[in-house]
């Protein structure tokens, strides 16, 4: 079984058990005034024990730790160990529990396989000390309490291990399980709420760094208060399962699908285009149309509102991208419901600019023209003049009428004509509308493959 990566709480307990064992054994020694002879290599080898821990737990930042430093940190605990055991009467020393405490380590914080592995290892050792010493001698049956202490204390190393891996396995499973619980939906099976928001920092992280960016969408489902009031709740929740089955059906293995509340869903794209973005929404819509025949919905027929809104055009921060989705749904339910919107972004600098050229031509008209004629006898009579009409949301989508030769002529071939220019800025507003997007990704989408550009630019 693969194990899941050291939790700060299990790095805790290791780093715990280090200094725990290096103080024991040299208060200790420094205590009780044994094994004098051997007395300054004993601390030699809990200095270097210091200055391991000290570098691999206390100053090397926790991104770097994996299984390299994992295994450089077995490795040097088992040779302390065993020098430690060595120094200390060999297979009679008091500090054969050592052999113990590692493998018990291993087990809790390692994979079953890695765990074994140190087992044999420290049996090894244990052996290897067994036959340094002379007690096992080539040939020679072990007496009848040498026997005994050997049998006990490898036995307690396979032992112990066992346990341990046991408990961390179940452990492991738990916190798998757990960790599947707070981030999954237990209706849909989608990611919840909980799992969203980290996921989409990152991905906001990673795009800046890339420069790539991705989609979002924001999709609501449309009448389920009415499913829920007609056919009952049980009906409701089907109908919600089976809107996630065609969302994680809709979807590629790299999105994400979760869900947002009680009948809103969100799809994360990476590295996803206006236009491929509105593929899958336009697939999701036409998949939810379909749920309410499969499951004999027709008294209330099933449909989604989508807002599609893209990173970094509808927002830089995931606040902002939020905010631009929520906005961007509702404008499609605005719309009527079971379709796809963009962002409707604010206008108002773009009201501006269509509103500039008109002030240029009030500026340029002659001054004959401009100033009222003046009535030399008699009483004035003027007509009222009709104020020019004030730009609108309506100018994005609408063309200005065209210029003929005698408008062109007046102004003359090096001044511009505002009519012309009120054209080419309603063109260019129109082109930054999301939903003029959206119905030129639904041409680029719908048209046949003979269409030329040319012609789907015109019919746009």
């Amino acid at each position: 079984m693969a194990s899941l990566p050291l939790t700060p709480s299990h790095e805790a307990v290791v780093r715990v058990v280090w200094w725990v064992a290096i103080a024991g054994v040299l208060v200790g020694i420094g205590i009780s005034n044994a094994f004098a002879e051997n007395r300054s290599a004993i601390y030699a080898l809990g200095g270097s024990a210091v200055l391991i821990v000290v570098v691999l737990h206390e100053m090397l930042p926790r991104r770097w730790r994996g299984r390299t430093t994992v295994a450089i940190e077995v490795v040097a605990a088992l040779a302390l160990a065993t020098g430690l055991v060595w120094l200390t009467g060999g297979p009679t020393s008091p500090f054969v529990f050592t052999y113990h405490l590692l493998v018990v380590a291993a087990a809790l914080t390692m994979g079953s396989r890695l765990a074994l592995l140190v087992t044999a290892a420290a049996s090894l050792a244990y052996v290897g000390q067994l036959l340094a010493d002379g007690t096992i001698a080539a040939g020679a049956a072990l007496a009848g309490d040498s026997l005994l202490r050997v049998a006990i204390n490898l036995g307690s190393i396979w032992l112990l291990a066992y346990l341990a891996g046991v408990y961390a396995s179940s452990e492991r499973r738990v916190r798998a399980k757990v960790l599947e619980l707070s981030q999954t939906d237990p209706l849909t099976g989608l990611f919840n709420r909980g799992a969203l928001f980290p996921t989409l920092e990152q991905e906001v992280q990673r795009t800046r760094r890339s420069s790539r960016g991705f989609c979002v969408l924001m999709i609501d489902l449309d009448g389920l208060k009415a499913i829920n009031d007609s056919l009952g709740h049980l009906r409701g929740d089907e109908v919600l399962r089976a809107v996630g089955r065609t969302i994680n059906g809709s979807i590629r293995t790299v999105d994400s699908a979760y869900r947002y509340g009680g009948d809103e869903f969100l799809v994360l794209l990476p590295e996803t285009e206006f236009i491929g973005a509105y593929v899958v929404a336009e697939k999701i819509r036409e998949g939810v149309e379909q749920i309410g025949d499969s499951l004999g919905t027709d008294s209330a027929a099933t449909s989604v509102s989508i807002g599609l809104v893209s990173h970094p055009e509808d927002g830089l921060s995931t606040e902002e991208l939020m905010v631009a989705a929520d906005r961007a749904m509702y404008q499609a339910k605005s719309l009527g419901k079971n379709q796809i919107s963009g962002n409707p972004r604010p206008r108002r600098v773009a009201a501006k600019l269509l509103a500039a050229p008109e002030e240029a031509v009030a500026e340029e008209m002659p001054a004959e023209i401009a100033a009222p004629p003046v009535v030399a006898a008699g009483p004035m009579i003027t007509k009222p003049t009709p104020a020019p009409p004030k730009p609108t949301a309506t100018a994005f989508t609408v063309e200005a009428a065209p210029t003929n030769g005698a408008n062109h002529d007046a102004h003359g071939e090096d001044e511009p004509d505002p009519a012309d220019v009120r054209r080419q800025i309603a063109a260019a507003r129109r082109n930054m509308d999301p939903d003029h997007q959206i119905r030129r990704a639904m041409d680029a989408f719908l048209s046949s493959p003979t269409t030329t550009r040319a012609e789907r630019e015109r019919d746009s």
